[in-house]
């Protein structure tokens, strides 16, 4: 087994479009080469910086490799408590060579495989892409906290790329399945290609095209509305066309004395700049937020018909960072109540004296996500068109867990999230688990809590029934009750019954 591989690298480009190409996401991680043998293990990052002592957990490895070795290359992830990659919580884990049992119980890591380079005595490296992908699937190291990062044929391409707007990636992988691998170099054959991300604006200002002729236009003043006003978070040029004529119209007509701008602009935009009154909302597209809370590369995409202020708050706040916390108002849910062998309680909320609990709850997060990517990966090949529904609805689950805790949902979207989740669990344990979810069509729009139902579902189905050898029945039921309506969660097997009683009014008539 050879003692160095240096990585080959991804080489800046756009999604290809033509067949032969795989697309994977690029996980915010540590990239490493692993080598692994029997009883050994040593990880190195791309710039040959050895790591190997601050992943005790990763282990794992050696015991899976064959008795000649293997060099895998991958990604090392810390989860956050939603399951997703956590760069800021990586640094804590890559800060010290020999975690204490303390650390390594509130972060574990992960390894998401993406390549094989060496196996049991034998070099890969001239082997297609698309050979060592199959190999890898065959190794059966999709055990946790190991993941075969999934790998889609480049039709799926759009799909990729809205889950990676959702995880809020920068870049995607484009990799031609022909391709060997080599060591070293940066070639075109494995493609960098940047997440353009979508955000709605409100058009604040602009900047004159002469500033003797305030009625021209340049730019395009942007910002988001937040809790304390418009934000400003940068300028985009208008360009030319049927649409910088329609809003160059407009604009006059909305022109204004003072800022909207809840803050100064900078002064190279303020010195000309022609304030407008924010009305016109629009759509632009770029690739990250700075540090400073810009846009980054915005392209003008057009005005936006809604024109619905308060849904551009919430992209805002969604894509800016973290949501301002919106206050308590009509249609907002209590916090829903649960039953257990018939005595009724409040759920109670995380604390932060609770460390136990929520190790175990991100404990239950990073299970899933490891097991659902896994469970994708292996269908890809077998079942795509299966695979692609279950990446939407895996896609979906992580929009669900973005949004605010004292927020409203129907129950309708609720529970849609709890079928895509069974969807997932399903598939990995065939007949092991059966689940039936049934509600009164009526019931269709009463307002929940998000994730309030999908949280005690998973509950019982990660420390229930899958702990169980012969698995279990799942059945949730959906009935009126009073001013709102009662959820059952029964596990069949054991006699298990969770109740919630969800909404702050009902139906409407």
């Amino acid at each position: 087994m050879p003692d160095f591989v240096p990585a080959m690298r991804a080489a800046p480009g756009t999604l290809p479009t033509g067949q032969g190409w795989a697309v994977e996401l690029a996980w915010e991680g540590l990239r490493c080469i692993a080598y692994a043998r029997p009883g050994h293990l040593r990880l190195l990052t791309v710039r040959d910086l050895p790591v190997t002592g601050s992943f005790p957990e990763l282990r794992v490895l050696a015991a899976t490799a064959p008795r000649r070795g293997m060099v895998l290359e991958g990604t090392i992830v810390v989860p956050d408590d939603t399951g997703l990659p956590s760069a800021r919580l990586l640094r804590r884990r890559t800060a010290t060579g020999r975690p204490g049992a303390a650390l390594l119980d509130e972060l574990s890591a992960g390894f998401f495989v993406s390549d094989l380079l060496w196996l049991d005595g034998a070099s890969t490296l001239a082997l297609p892409y698309g050979r060592r992908r199959a190999l890898i699937e065959g190794l059966g190291l999709a055990r946790q906290p190991i993941v075969v990062s999934p790998s889609w044929p480049a039709g799926d391409a759009g799909q990729v790329l809205q889950m990676a707007r959702r995880y809020g990636m920068d870049v995607i992988y484009a990799k031609r399945l022909d391709a060997p691998y080599q060591p070293g170099r940066r070639t075109r054959s494995w493609l960098r290609v940047p997440v353009c991300r979508i955000q709605r604006v409100v058009v604040g200002g602009w900047s004159p095209a002469d500033p003797r002729r305030p009625e021209s236009v340049a730019a395009l003043l942007l910002g988001v509305p937040e809790h304390d006003g418009l934000r400003y978070v940068g300028r985009v040029g208008l360009g030319s066309g049927p649409d910088h004529h329609a809003v160059a119209e407009l604009l006059p007509g909305l022109q204004a004395g003072a800022s909207p701008f809840a803050e100064p602009l900078p002064d190279p935009v303020a010195a000309d700049a022609v304030w407008a009154v924010p009305r016109l909302v629009g759509c632009v597209e770029f690739t990250e937020w700075t540090a400073g809370g810009r846009l980054r590369l915005p392209v003008w995409r057009g005005l936006d018909e809604r024109g619905d202020l308060g849904e551009v708050a919430e992209a805002g706040e969604t894509d800016a960072g973290p949501p301002q916390v919106p206050a308590a108002g009509p249609g907002r849910p209590a916090a829903p109540r649960t039953r257990v062998g018939g005595s009724a309680a409040t759920v109670p909320q995380p604390q932060a004296g609770a460390a136990g609990e929520t190790v175990r709850t991100r404990r239950l997060e990073q299970h899933f996500v490891y097991n659902a990517l896994n469970t994708i990966a292996a269908l890809v090949r077998t079942d795509p068109t299966r695979a692609r529904e279950l990446l939407l609805g895996f896609a979906d689950l992580t929009r669900a867990a973005d949004q605010p805790a004292d927020a409203a949902i129907p129950l309708e979207a609720e529970l849609a999230s709890v079928r895509a989740y069974l969807d997932l669990e399903q598939a990995r344990f065939g007949r092991r688990l059966r689940a039936a979810v049934t509600v009164e069509p009526a019931l269709a729009e009463v307002p929940v809590s998000p994730t309030s139902v999908l949280t005690v579902v998973r509950e019982i189905v990660q420390r229930r029934i899958e702990p169980r050898p012969e698995g279990g029945s799942l059945v949730v039921t959906v009935a009126a009750d009073g001013a709102g309506c009662l959820v059952t969660v029964l596990d069949e097997g054991m006699g298990e019954r969770r109740e919630l009683r969800v909404g702050a009014a009902g139906p409407d008539p």
